[in-house]
């Protein structure tokens, strides 16, 4: 039985798991060595401190505190005794208090005619202070993130650029126009992507990963204890605790996405290997690619077979349902590759999304 998006969500999704073995139980989760983890839990040293804070745009608006990073920059000699003792407690408990883990939203018009609260995007007004030691965190996991994250991915990991998943892809769709196949390109959109991401689940994530106690209670420290205010014409509105999610133009946040998305990556080389999905065929060698990744952007290759299709849209939705990272379809794009417009629009109604020619 297919699930359709009006059926109750629970009992549906759980049926869809237990039937076809969609879950993450049994994944191959590519832990990061012993070294690394050990790597991570060092103790901060005064260098790479300062190596972060000047690495940081001087002059970005600044949070809660009204500090900028330039402050920080020009006054590095006076203040880094106290910066250290900072990183010293934090490592020692995994701790921020709560006026450095505050945050200002701040709504940005999205187009110039604004009338619903849709219209504009929120953005953090994170404090300077947070952000020197996220970006030193983020610059930490950066070098470790090539150990554990496929190769379907092409952003935010040491030694890859996102230019490269565009130049595949499109070496992807030339070949199979020029064999004359029938095929799709399945585009997605995550609804909100940083805003619904279930921290129990990123925790999991990085538990199963290989990341020691430690640094998980540090990640925990960063995301949990922040809270947030909104910014109106100048004036703060209101303090409240988040629950989920991830913050914009936090120096963390891609790099925890790209530790969460992996795992749906990993569900469709699973469903790959069970012949579940066919992807498409590429090169001599006629190599499988089911999909590539590129920072919250996510491209499927498929076949026109309607099963296939339908076990794409089953992983999507019990990855949504077990992450919080759902996928806005309304806003997904299917693209045809040698197939007429009729069977692409039935494709697209399956799959409740969008047929782009």
């Amino acid at each position: 039985m297919w699930i359709r998006r009006d059926i109750g969500p629970a009992e549906a999704l759980s049926s869809k798991i237990q039937a076809q073995g969609l879950s993450v139980e049994g994944l191959d989760w590519s832990p990061i060595s012993k070294e690394s983890a050990l790597r991570l839990d060092s103790p901060f040293i005064e260098e790479e401190i300062s190596k972060a804070i000047f690495q940081l745009d001087r002059d970005k608006a600044p949070g809660p505190n009204g500090f900028t990073i330039a402050v920080f920059q020009d006054c590095w000699d006076v203040i880094k005794e106290d910066l250290m003792r900072v990183f010293t407690e934090f490592h020692r408990s995994g701790i921020i208090n709560q006026s450095t883990n505050a945050s200002f939203i701040v709504l940005l018009p999205k187009k110039s005619l604004t009338k619903k609260i849709s219209d504009f995007r929120p953005i953090s007004l994170i404090t300077s202070l947070y952000k020197i030691i996220a970006k030193v965190l983020s610059g930490r996991l950066r070098r470790v993130l090539h150990e554990t994250i496929h190769s379907t991915q092409g952003a935010f990991v040491q030694g890859r650029q996102i230019l490269d998943a565009v130049l595949i892809a499109n070496e992807i769709v030339d070949e199979r126009r020029r064999l004359g196949e029938e095929g799709v390109v399945f585009k997605i959109d995550f609804e909100k992507a940083y805003d619904h991401m279930k921290w129990d689940f990123l925790d999991q994530v990085l538990e199963k990963k290989g990341f020691s106690p430690r640094w998980r209670k540090w990640m925990s420290g960063c995301l949990s204890l922040a809270s947030y205010a909104v910014l109106v014409n100048g004036s703060v509105k209101g303090w409240v605790k988040a629950s989920r999610g991830l913050r914009q133009g936090d120096p963390l946040s891609p790099f925890l996405f790209t530790l969460v998305a992996y795992v749906l990556s990993r569900m469709l080389l699973r469903a790959e290997e069970r012949n579940m999905l066919e992807g498409f065929r590429v090169g001599r060698n006629r190599t499988r690619v089911s999909h590539l990744q590129f920072a919250d952007d996510t491209i499927f290759f498929s076949n026109t077979r309607e099963e296939d299709l339908q076990t794409l849209k089953s992983l999507l939705l019990v990855f949504g349902h077990i992450s919080g990272l759902k996928v806005n379809l309304d806003k997904s794009n299917i693209y045809g590759i040698n197939l007429d417009q009729v069977h692409l629009s039935r494709l697209a109604e399956m799959l409740d999304c969008k047929a782009s020619s």
